[in-house]
């Protein structure tokens, strides 16, 4: 296990629980493509603080990772909501990335836009 996430899951165990610590359990295990604790993790962090646009992108992310497009369309149009309304311009951009990306699926039952 990464000696990060060794050491946040300590810290969650010991009794800590917060939404840097849930954020950055879930950010670390998405990157690990851990995606099924990332999820966990992270929608625990948008409990915390539902106005963290990084966490409801890094679910968002992880879910489009994860295979489960329609959750991550979802959570990553949320993210886009929150970071516009927080002006933080780079969290909208990265959300965006991977909406497009989730568009250009041709996935059943999805009605395509000319």
């Amino acid at each position: 296990m990464n000696p990060l996430v060794q050491r946040l899951e300590n810290m969650l165990e010991a009794g800590s629980d917060n939404l840097l610590l849930r954020f950055g359990l879930g950010k670390a295990y998405a990157e690990a493509q851990q995606y099924d604790q990332a999820i966990a993790h992270l929608e625990q962090a948008v409990v915390f603080d539902p106005m963290h646009s990084s966490s409801w992108f890094w679910l968002g992310r992880a879910q489009y990772e994860h295979g489960r497009f329609d959750d991550a369309k979802r959570n990553l149009g949320k993210a886009v909501q929150v970071a516009s309304e927080r002006k933080d311009s780079q969290t909208v951009k990265m959300a965006e990335v991977f909406l497009r990306r989730i568009e250009k699926l041709d996935l059943p039952g999805q009605v395509r836009r000319s």
